[in-house]
């Protein structure tokens, strides 16, 4: 079962993810951005070429998603790179939510995925990180 999916929103679209974890939440949120940038994507076919560090700090949930997805979205655009899942923790220690760990990265292969459309940045738009009776969801509005 696919356990993250793209939604519409006007001009905009919208990414969400679902864990049981929020760790898990956050980077199924990343294979739905992924899917923006291609034609088509098999996951189960994806093997990893590399990981980058990424370590964020913010106040609430929300605002570390929004970092987190805007950080993955500028490696797209300076390393011509997809960003395909995410390995690590997510912590509260003095008032601040810390996130640390890698962003799982694949060649941005054309040829293979076919090309898709130009995310600029995720938004505040919708953005909700939330735990349910079922695990966590992970969501925003990217902008297109």
């Amino acid at each position: 079962m696919r356990r993250y999916e793209t939604f519409e929103h006007g001009a905009d679209v919208g990414i969400r993810g679902y864990g049981g974890t929020l760790e898990e939440a956050f980077s199924e949120m990343l294979k739905a951005l992924a899917t923006l940038y291609v034609e088509s994507i098999d996951f189960d076919e994806v093997f990893l070429v590399d990981a980058r560090e990424v370590e964020i700090s913010a106040e609430i949930l929300d605002e570390l998603l929004v970092f987190f997805v805007n950080k993955a979205i500028s490696l797209v655009s300076l390393e011509d790179v997809l960003v395909v899942g995410f390995d690590g923790k997510i912590e509260e220690k003095d008032g601040q939510i810390n996130l640390r760990g890698k962003f799982k990265v694949i060649s941005f292969d054309v040829e293979r995925f076919g090309y898709g459309v130009e995310v600029k940045g995720a938004t505040f738009t919708q953005a909700k990180v939330e735990k349910t009776d079922k695990g966590w969801i992970a969501q925003c509005v990217v902008d297109v």
